[in-house]
């Protein structure tokens, strides 16, 4: 079925902004977003890759940072914070560029452990049990290729250690993001790395169990409210500007629906686009995704939707919802980048502040 339009624009033109420095705005943001989604937020933000200057903000509803893990430590992260993974009491914050796992606990951020072995290029990272399943590029090459070395780390939560198991056979190249369903079986999303891919692939007891062909450079993965895994592959093409920007094609975007009992697509949405739909977030039926400055909002069991391309000149790097707040990160390296929240039924933003450089990823921690 080919999505044509769609029905929700989800910003205004005009922002207000609110500084998280300041306690009567700490007291507004309490009142108008925390205390309506009932959680922490987590912000995690790349940095710029060469001066390693990744960094964490939190907010809460006494209090917030925007470099939180520096001030609960003393120190800088050291790296380029790639995703962050989350148990019931510690967070896994994941360094691409230094090839590190940064263990926190999960309610004060102290650090407790850095994994500093048997990672390359990590990527994600998904737990099942006492284990965790940390998606790595390697170097480079393709599985054609005699220099292949792309896996799939496991990593002992007990000890902190890359166990010497690495899932490799009949995965295919590009591992990007891995999530993990209730049944037990894992998947992961396999956009390229130095390539371009179009393949899922499900994991369970440590061996590749099938791959399943989606669409082009696939890489946000979303379980819904009835474990169907929601699959999001932006376009052939997997070519960028010179500021990291996709570029506009003809290819069509399009969202995967996958039994995760069969592991069969059972329906596929194709965007009648030219620019590449790009970052998906969901809640209670509803898809939210970006493209061309706007995100859209459409019910997923929707067969014709239509839409409204109007842009609110923001580039956004990275998007996440809950209790229907929509939070946005606007793309930024050279100064810090900014979080907005705006309520999807009104349309108004309730809240904006800096975050820091590269901001890409938004938790929910309660």
């Amino acid at each position: 079925m080919k999505v044509t339009k769609l029905i929700c624009k989800l910003f205004l033109l005009s922002l207000v902004f609110v500084s998280c420095n300041d306690d009567d705005s700490l007291e507004l943001i309490t009142q108008n977003v925390f205390e309506a989604i009932n959680s922490e937020i987590i912000v995690s933000s790349e940095g710029n890759f060469t001066r390693k200057d990744g960094s964490i903000s939190y907010f809460g509803k006494d209090h917030a940072n925007v470099f939180y893990y520096n001030e609960v430590n003393g120190a800088k992260l050291g790296g380029l914070v790639q995703s962050i993974a989350f148990s019931d009491t510690k967070a896994y914050i994941i360094l691409n560029d230094v090839n590190q796992i940064v263990v926190v606990n999960k309610n004060t951020f102290v650090k407790e452990a850095v994994v500093e072995t048997g990672l390359s290029n990590p990527r994600y990272m998904t737990i099942v049990g006492d284990k965790g399943y940390i998606t790595n590029w390697g170097v480079t090459g393709d599985e054609a290729s005699e220099d292949y070395d792309d896996y799939i780390a496991v990593l002992n939560l007990a000890t902190n250690t890359i166990e010497d198991t690495k899932i490799t056979e009949g995965l295919p190249f590009g591992p990007e993001q891995i999530v993990s369903a209730n049944n037990g079986k894992v998947y992961v999303s396999h956009k390229g790395a130095w390539g371009t891919n179009n393949k899922v692939s499900v994991i369970q007891n440590n061996q590749v169990l099938k791959t399943i062909e989606v669409g082009n450079t696939p890489d946000e993965l979303i379980l819904d409210d009835n474990e169907n895994l929601l699959v999001l592959s932006e376009d052939t093409a997997a070519e960028y500007n010179d500021d990291w920007t996709t570029k506009s094609t003809n290819n069509p975007s399009q969202i995967n629906f996958i039994n995760t009992s069969s592991d069969a697509i059972e329906k596929t949405w194709s965007f009648d686009v030219t620019t590449p739909v790009n970052l998906m977030a969901y809640e209670s039926g509803s898809i939210y995704f970006y493209a061309s400055q706007v995100v859209y909002k459409l019910d997923e069991t929707a067969t014709e939707v239509s839409y409204n391309e109007v842009s609110n000149g923001n580039i956004l790097y990275g998007l996440n919802v809950k209790k229907n707040k929509l939070f946005t990160l606007k793309r930024a390296f050279t100064n810090l980048s900014k979080l907005t929240v705006v309520n999807v039924e009104s349309g108004l933003v309730e809240y904006e502040t800096a975050v820091g450089l590269g901001a890409s990823k938004i938790y929910f921690t309660e």
